[in-house]
């Protein structure tokens, strides 16, 4: 009877054992960890080269409380440290080591939408990128500029400014440049569809001249309906020889202002200085969207040589200089008024 009691005490002992034993390990593995971030949710850029105690510390730092000698000795146990991968991982407020483990195990990467606005220029797109999903920004405008990636986009430019459509993107933390690049390119030329090439012909322009020429409507034109109006400004400008006295390309030619143009600026000795050169400058000087595109493919018909800003978006057109002068005055009696 003695062996039997102790028997039963000892299994009776081993089970409420390994009961407390499960408790623990599944408190441990799926009780919420210690939350000190001010937000409900953040998140960790895993870069090339990092190991588990630097990811460890980019947790703790961002505010998650855990012990990161367990975080270690399960990942090894599981072989998690040798297949985590580059990339932005997401975390929310409840999170459970079991979560972690998971997460880094499948490699749970976040995606990130980012909006590249019309009217950016391939710099601007570079900084917001760097922004947002931590791109080299020098290495995305070198890769731009590539001959061999440009060629085999199918385009003959020396840049890809232009080309770069302006789309909201599903992009990963430290994409490579060049798909970045491909996925625009791609989404630029779904616009480009059959009847461009015979409109091209009707215009007696090419591409590079079109994407140009939208480039300048996009800098202008706040209001999609007067898009083809200023298209054609510029061309009836072009087909008399007139400048086409565009202020963002000498702002482009200044490599960005953030004040108003002076008298001096205009005097710069630059081919993209379309107060001084006539004609088209020598590339697009940023990235127009769809709307702005088919305005340079199709502009409007009528016989406008000027415009002006009214101010709230608007232009006000001119066929001649002497109305141009009077809708200056005009805007000016307004503004004062």
């Amino acid at each position: 009877m003695t062996y039997h009691f102790r028997k039963k005490t000892l299994v009776k002992t081993l089970v409420s054992f390994c009961i407390i034993l499960l408790v623990i390990v599944l408190y441990i593995f799926f009780y919420p960890l210690s939350w000190k971030a001010e937000k409900d949710s953040f998140f960790i850029a895993v870069d090339k080269g990092d190991n588990l105690p630097v990811i460890s510390q980019k947790l703790k730092s961002s505010g998650l409380g855990f012990n990161s000698s367990l975080l270690f000795l399960s990942s090894k146990l599981l072989g998690i440290d040798r297949k985590i991968l580059p990339g932005r991982y997401d975390f929310q407020k409840g999170v459970t080591l079991s979560n972690l483990l998971r997460k880094f195990y499948k490699n749970e990467t976040s995606s990130i939408d980012v909006t590249i606005p019309e009217g950016y220029n391939l710099y601007q797109i570079a900084g917001l990128l760097k922004k947002e999903i931590g791109l080299d920004s020098v290495l995305f405008v070198k890769t731009s500029l590539n001959d061999s990636l440009i060629h085999s986009l199918g385009l003959d430019t020396k840049s890809l400014e232009g080309y770069l459509f302006p789309n909201t993107y599903r992009l990963f933390w430290k994409m490579e440049p060049d798909k970045i690049i491909e996925m625009m390119v791609q989404e630029f030329k779904k616009i480009i569809d059959v009847t461009v090439p015979q409109q091209l012909k009707s215009l007696n322009l090419d591409l590079s001249k079109i994407v140009t020429l939208a480039s300048l409507v996009e800098s202008e034109a706040k209001i999609d309906e007067e898009r083809p109006l200023i298209s054609a400004v510029y061309y009836n400008r072009l087909k008399i020889g007139m400048p086409l006295q565009c202020d963002p390309t000498v702002i482009y030619a200044l490599s960005g202002l953030n004040r108003p143009l002076t008298h001096e600026d205009l005097d710069i000795d630059s081919p993209y200085n379309t107060y001084k050169y006539p004609g088209l400058p020598p590339g697009p000087i940023n990235n127009p969207g769809k709307a702005s595109v088919l305005a340079a493919l199709f502009p409007a018909k009528v016989n406008y040589l000027y415009f002006v800003a009214k101010g709230d978006g608007s232009h006000i057109f001119s066929v001649n200089l002497e109305e141009h002068n009077q809708a200056i005055a005009k805007i000016k009696r307004e503004n004062k008024s």
